[in-house]
């Protein structure tokens, strides 16, 4: 018991002082992606899942992967209350994504919401915003497509890097209206962000079906 409350210490002070520097090396391999080549990004989302033990063990797992091709970008997004355990834990060379963030520019009295500079602050490389599970909304209001544009131009203002997920649902691509539903939950971004935001934007393309 008393080793397991010391280790649940270890890890709320890791937490609270951010000590991002312990993350282990990590390594690649091959060449990186030349000017106009085709950079690769692997994302993995796991959800609202895990505690902290199952976590650090796929901590464990994921450092000991080996090395990644250097045309490639890997990311983890976690829930937000295991991204310490990434930012102190996970290689180096794989990057630390959120699943959300607010639609709050500043910092404030918005309870429940995590800012995207409070994301950048904490260590965070990348967001993902627009996914349809927060599109469809959890027995409350799903996000439409000018909330999700907004919540995209905020992130990458604060200086993250954004993982836009659009898609369609099984009923739609039957109707075959795919690109029509894509065309859509994009088109409000396409207003809002400038032509070098789009540097920064990884368009995750996620059927709901």
């Amino acid at each position: 018991v008393l080793l397991h409350q010391k280790r649940r210490k270890d890890i709320t002070i890791q937490l609270i002082m951010g000590q991002k520097g312990s993350r282990p090396t990590g390594s690649s391999t091959g060449e990186p992606a030349k000017e106009g080549e085709r950079k690769y990004l692997i994302g993995g989302n796991w959800k609202c899942n895990g505690t902290v033990e199952s976590a650090n063990e796929l901590i464990g797992v994921l450092n000991k992967a080996g090395p990644i091709p250097a045309n490639v970008e890997v990311a983890i997004a976690a829930p937000y209350i295991h991204l310490g355990l990434l930012l102190t834990g996970l290689r180096k060379d794989i990057a630390v994504c959120a699943q959300d963030c607010g639609a709050n520019e500043k910092m404030g009295a918005y309870t429940g919401e995590v800012s995207a500079a409070q994301l950048l602050d904490f260590g965070c490389t990348w967001v993902i915003i627009g996914h349809s599970e927060r599109r469809e909304g959890f027995q409350m209001a799903g996000e439409d497509d000018e909330l999700v544009a907004k919540k995209v131009k905020l992130a990458l203002d604060a200086g993250l890097k954004v993982m836009f997920a659009i898609g369609e649902k099984k009923e739609e691509r039957e109707a075959g209206t795919t690109m029509d539903v894509c065309a859509k939950q994009l088109e409000p971004a396409s207003k809002l962000l400038d032509e070098s935001d789009w540097e920064n934007v990884a368009i995750a393309y996620e059927p709901v079906w």
